[in-house]
């Protein structure tokens, strides 16, 4: 081949790499290994010229008749092949083979570059292809100022929130992980509102197809509350519901059921954060972690839902009309969910006394951080009456269906049942003890007050005659 059908080659072979997006010719080069480069040098620069000069070479110097052989390949052939061989090479290295960076040769400041040049989805696109997560992880302080850069966080929530997952142990602080999880909370389409609304029948966390769940509430929740996740819903939750003050805005209608029951609560945006809350505590006791060693430094812990009930309770206006039905406002609907979710921390935590054979909990610290939680709460509902904001038939509903059920059932164990006569049934105000109980006790049992009073327990069964008689003489001195 003469030197016009090289000029031939070349130009076609360049012209097909002139095809391929700068940026993807300079990653691909910047990341390919030095001794690669070296030999690509060796042939394109040296070797491929030489042989094509060779019988020119040879005519001149007679020394290099020594690398010729009888029959053997023709040069121009053989440094055809070498060009073709370098040629699919490159091809390779740019579609499938992609280069794996080098420690000394990251591209940092070309991402940054890139970053602000171009959209975020062509740069995703180049960002991904060109840098796996597990290099990412590896190289995470090289890498992380890319992950929190303002623009890149934004941009990768709306198209693919799950890739920051990945990374997700990496957010180690409280700087870090509050960030990341406040773009979540801002965002109303992110994967948090999502999973969360799927959650709508369940009160326990579904692992197996919820993956931003899993990994804050399963996989990573010492981490998660260690960071504040707790101070970051206090505060973002009481911002929502100050703005909500002194309107007859939604929370403040009259609570219906809806025919399709999965969307009932899901248009209060506020329940999607009592919700995970709810499932952040049930996951907890599921997986036997301590609570008291989660809540260290954060006694927000135990109030959060009290927190949220007294800033309702704050915002209630009663529409003129609505006053005695079962839920006046959406915000006592929303109040007596933030109860069924504490309940099912009771229930779980029963359970999980009755399968303990070697009675490893009965010093758990649920024992007295869950009835404590309820208590708080009850609390603010007492205020709330004082306020005319909460009825006594809500109070006693309250009580009843979510802590006396369990109090007067069969299978709460001593610790536990002493615990809630501690925290909730001994700190019944006066005024509110005979309508909460006699409400319970006709309800549980089919006796009055009155009855009960007199210790007449009617006929009730010799087990239940032991659980009326306990509850009387917890109370005697309050009601005598």
């Amino acid at each position: 081949m003469d030197i016009i059908g090289w000029l031939t080659v070349i130009t076609i072979f360049t012209a097909i790499f002139t095809l391929i997006p700068r940026e993807d010719l300079k990653l691909t080069l910047q990341n390919i290994n030095r001794w690669e480069k070296n030999i690509m040098i060796f042939f394109l620069f040296i070797l491929i010229p030489f042989l094509i000069i060779f019988p020119k070479l040879v005519y001149r110097f007679p020394f290099f008749n020594y690398f010729c052989f009888t029959n053997g390949f023709d040069p121009s052939n053989i440094a055809f092949g070498l060009f073709y061989v370098s040629f699919i090479w490159f091809i390779l290295r740019f579609s499938r083979f992609k280069p794996k960076f080098k420690d000394e040769e990251k591209p940092i400041d070309y991402y940054f570059e890139l970053l602000n040049e171009k959209s975020f989805d062509d740069f995703f696109k180049l960002f991904t292809k060109y840098t796996s997560p597990d290099k990412i992880n590896d190289e995470w302080d090289s890498y992380r100022n890319i992950i929190f850069n303002p623009k890149f966080l934004n941009g990768v929530l709306i198209k693919q929130p799950t890739y920051l997952l990945q990374f997700w142990d990496k957010f180690s602080s409280e700087a870090e992980f509050q960030a990341v999880f406040r773009l979540f909370l801002e965002n109303e389409n992110s994967a948090y509102y999502k999973e969360i609304k799927e959650h709508w029948n369940s009160y326990s966390l579904l692992v197996d197809d919820k993956p931003f769940l899993n990994k804050v509430l399963n996989e990573n929740i010492q981490q998660s509350i260690g960071n504040g996740i707790l101070m970051l819903f206090s505060d973002f939750v009481a911002r929502h519901l100050r703005g909500e003050h002194d309107k007859i805005s939604i929370y403040n209608q009259q609570h219906y059921d809806p025919r399709i029951r999965e969307e009932e609560g899901f248009d209060l945006p506020v329940y999607y954060h009592i919700r995970f809350i709810g499932l952040m505590y049930s996951s907890a006791i599921d997986n036997k972690i301590d609570i008291s060693k989660l809540s260290k430094g954060y006694t927000n812990m135990q109030s959060i839902y009290s927190c949220m009930i007294a800033e309702m309770i704050n915002n209630i206006i009663i529409i003129e009309g609505n006053e005695d039905k079962e839920y006046p406002t959406n915000y006592h609907w929303l109040i007596s969910e933030i109860f069924s979710l504490n309940s099912n921390w009771l229930d779980s935590f029963i359970e999980e006394i009755k399968k303990d054979v070697n009675n490893s909990l009965s010093n758990s610290s649920y024992i007295v951080f869950i009835p404590f939680c309820f208590s708080l709460c009850i609390d603010e509902l007492y205020k709330g009456f004082t306020r005319k904001k909460i009825s006594q038939n809500f109070i006693d509903r309250m009580m009843y269906y979510n802590v006396l059920t369990d109090y007067f059932g069969y299978e709460i164990n001593e610790v536990m049942k002493s615990s809630i006569e501690d925290k909730i049934i001994n700190e019944i105000p006066q005024e509110h003890l005979e309508p909460i109980l006699g409400f319970a006790l006709n309800e549980r049992f089919a006796i009055s007050f009155n009855s009960f009073k007199q210790e007449n327990f009617g006929h009730s069964n010799s087990a239940d005659e032991v659980r009326l008689k306990r509850l009387f003489d917890l109370v005697k001195s309050k009601i005598n």
